[in-house]
């Protein structure tokens, strides 16, 4: 049963599996970032690909991130402008 888990959990991208307090880079040329879990939500603003966010909830397919040196902003983003890793190389 162990094995079976195991080989199910590895089919999942890593973003599924994320944690709060985990990073993760935007993947998309531009991303809303939401004031809440939904597609129909108010966007409060907009991130660009590679900027590096922070995981603090997860609802369904949005992660409750906060944007890396911006202050303190945050809000909901969908999980596919989500990559695990730098996507540009950038450092913002």
């Amino acid at each position: 049963m162990k094995k079976i888990l195991g080989l199910i959990l590895s089919l999942f991208p890593a973003t599924l599996l994320a944690t709060p307090g985990t990073f993760h880079y935007v993947g998309s040329l531009q991303a809303e970032v939401k004031q809440s879990a939904s597609e129909n939500s108010q966007t409060k603003f907009i991130v660009a690909i590679g900027r590096k966010v922070v995981e603090f909830d997860k609802k369904d397919s949005w992660f409750l991130v906060g944007v890396d040196k911006t202050g303190g902003k945050d809000g909901w983003i969908h999980k596919r402008h989500l990559k695990s890793s730098d996507p540009d190389g950038i450092r913002y």
